[in-house]
């Protein structure tokens, strides 16, 4: 990095109180006197560089905890990112039993799914059409990814018809479809003969792998369901019972199926992953769930500050380093995501992964952009402020001028890590907008 690595004495960091105009270089006045110095405060608006890159693996199964993991189901397509087809495939488990007699007979076999997201054009909205599918195969104990499938039958236990519904992260709708009649007797055989295959999530697993849950022709939109709340209900009673009981099951492990195909968009020519390219209107474009992210290099700052130093006897100070990512708004119900990171990444667009000993036990953790307000190798996430991202990094322009180890220039930005295969969500930015802000100041 020549002359920008070396050190010079009385470089030091000023963090001024004041957002500054977006002119190309202007003197501004300092509340303070600088002494006996002449003093010019300058700033300077940087273009940055950046690609489009299709990742390889998108991780989109099911962690504990996750209360913002949705299965998602559903087809819709963009003039932007093309079509985009999601599938849940889903395990269930046994979850709560019930004692059933030798007269009880049989009812129902009912899916109770929460309908509470919503991904497409509100206005291109037609019913929504799922069909629900029987596993062939049981689900790995493995991680699963965007492209992973699980083979299931061709012939349908149910299809569900509903109108979906775009406020849906707001006003949950409770869904409720009949499954195939021969199945569900065939499950209630099982309990009222207390069946081995009853008895465990494990045993049940071997009898009935899961559930498939796939968009059929006609649909608009994606939905998305609350796994904690899906339920399989079997319901039956007595002879003089009025009230049925039932007898459930909950879902497991999960992972979501979620295909892209972009023909006949700008993005055509993203055919294949862990390819760079433009596109051809050089937007600036992130779809999570489908592994499309942009790269954004900062190197244009240290060729600035760089150049700037080469050019000038007097004593050079940085004062404030910002990235602004815009983010054009969106449709109502394309959702733009509240928080973004920047993932430092090896030749094959993989994370570089490092770690540190935190009370006695090893951590691993992704190497980001540290911004100010972070941790030593924390990673930035910023709520968009009037559809811009704001990232301050000043600490890390100073940590390159001291030579800092392992400084990094190019990284990926996308949604959090745990995140980025779980929604879909989208970031439509123009080239104009992503611009890096060095405030700075020259003594004489």
């Amino acid at each position: 990095m020549n002359l920008l690595v070396r050190k010079k004495l009385g470089w030091l960091f000023w963090l001024t109180p004041f957002l500054f105009s977006c002119e190309s270089e202007e003197i501004l006045s300092l509340p303070q006197e600088p002494g006996d110095q002449a003093l010019s405060l300058l700033f300077k608006e940087i273009p940055l560089s950046y690609s489009l890159v299709q990742l390889d693996s998108v991780a989109t199964n099911r962690l504990p905890n996750d209360d913002s993991y949705r299965f998602l189901a559903g087809t819709y397509r963009s003039e932007i990112f093309g079509e985009t087809q999601a599938t849940t495939f889903a395990e269930l488990g046994v979850d709560t039993r019930a004692e059933v007699e030798a007269e009880d007979r049989y009812d129902s076999l009912v899916l109770i799914l929460v309908n509470d997201y919503f991904y497409g054009d509100i206005n291109q909205t037609t019913d929504q059409r799922i069909g629900i599918y029987p596993l062939l195969d049981t689900l790995a104990r493995t991680p699963f990814y965007r492209t992973d499938e699980i083979p299931f039958s061709p012939v349908a236990l149910a299809e569900l018809n509903f109108i979906p519904n775009p406020k849906a992260d707001s006003v949950a709708d409770t869904l409720r479809v009949r499954l195939d009649n021969a199945f569900g007797q065939e499950l209630f055989d099982l309990a009222q003969t207390d069946a081995a295959a009853l008895t465990s999530d494990s045993a049940f697993r071997e009898y009935f792998p899961g559930i498939a849950m796939t968009s059929l022709a006609g649909n608009s939109i994606i939905t998305g369901f609350d796994p904690a709340r899906l339920r399989l209900a079997l319901y039956f009673s007595g002879n003089d019972e009025a009230v049925s009981s039932v007898y459930t099951f909950n879902a497991e492990n999960a992972f979501n199926n979620i295909a892209a195909d972009r023909s006949g968009t700008p993005l055509a020519g993203i055919t294949s992953v862990n390819q760079r390219m433009m596109a051809p209107d050089s937007g600036f474009y992130l779809h999570s769930g489908t592994g499309l992210v942009p790269t954004l290099s900062i190197q244009p700052i240290i060729n600035f500050i760089d150049t700037l130093r080469a050019n000038t006897d007097q004593l050079f100070r940085v004062n404030r380093v910002e990235i602004y990512i815009g983010a054009t708004p969106r449709e109502e119900g394309l959702a733009v995501p509240d928080r973004i990171a920047a993932f430092a990444f090896e030749d094959d667009f993989s994370l570089i992964i490092d770690s540190a000993v935190i009370s006695q036990r090893l951590v691993r953790f992704p190497v980001g952009l540290q911004m100010d307000t972070a941790p030593r190798n924390g990673v930035f996430s910023v709520p968009p402020t009037e559809s811009s991202y704001q990232i301050l990094m000043t600490q890390y322009t100073q940590n390159i001028i001291n030579e800092a180890p392992n400084i990094v220039t190019e990284f990926r930005i996308q949604p959090l890590r745990t995140q980025l295969g779980r929604r879909l969500e989208e970031i439509v930015a123009e080239p104009d907008s992503i611009v890096a802000k060095v405030f700075y100041t020259l003594l004489e």
